[in-house]
């Protein structure tokens, strides 16, 4: 006899300590929430105008750089980003801030988006448990990469109890992004507003060849938020 998912959920969250799913079919049915959670915002988010502010320091040569951006985004792919600000080095700026502008256009596009978006498609799950993010209930799955490319990561994501969205995800590049970068960890969060999740911070650090460690951060300030009403 399948055991119902309401009941698998109920069961989910009494046992917050074991390491397996209580269901087999839990998986399944969470990532048929997300998905149907992600198709919805979608739909639901027309615009959002925000301010950014990108860091980035590296400890052996000790640089740091500051950058300031506004950026619009439109219904369904337009992204808009413009520096306002720039503080420090330079060369960080051309090699890190910019190829982070570069990148988000390269995979804004809908077609491009959706070969790198955590959803079925390119990654395989596995549940780890619940557990409670900012005081929220939480599914915690591993996952990892269908195709290894430079976007994609092996880690673990976060998934809201209650609406099915992506709260946080924590990783490493499932491609290096280069020989001499021995290693990389990624860390985005997301917050709710207006019912939609949007980025609230992203934070790196990477162990590179001769050039030592070095950090990396986004973090978000929102001006606005428009959804269908």
């Amino acid at each position: 006899m399948r055991i119902g998912f309401k009941y698998c959920h109920l069961a989910l969250f009494i046992f917050l300590a074991m390491p397996m799913p209580v269901c087999a079919d839990a998986v399944e049915e969470i990532l048929n929430r997300m998905m149907a959670r992600n198709e919805w915002q979608d739909r639901a988010l027309l615009e959002f105008r925000a301010q950014r502010k990108f860091y980035a320091a590296n400890t052996r040569f000790k640089t740091d750089a500051t950058m300031y951006v506004d950026t619009v985004f439109r219904s369904p792919d337009q992204l808009q980003s413009t520096v306002t600000r720039h503080e420090g080095s330079r060369f960080i700026q051309s090699r890190v801030f910019d190829k982070i502008l570069e990148a988000e256009a390269e995979t804004r596009a809908r077609k491009d988006k959706q070969q790198i978006d955590i959803t079925p498609a390119n990654y395989n799950f596995a549940l780890e448990g619940t557990e409670a993010c900012a005081g929220r209930p939480c599914f915690h799955l591993k996952i990892s990469p269908k195709r290894r490319d430079k976007y994609s990561l092996d880690g673990e994501i976060w998934i809201d109890g209650e609406d099915y969205s992506i709260v946080r995800i924590r990783g490493v590049p499932a491609k290096k992004p280069s020989v001499w970068t021995l290693k990389t960890e990624i860390d985005r969060r997301y917050k709710k507003i207006a019912g939609i999740w949007l980025p609230d911070r992203m934070d790196s650090s990477s162990n590179i060849r001769i050039a030592g460690h070095s950090i990396l951060s986004i973090e978000y300030t929102y001006d606005s938020v428009q959804t269908v009403q």
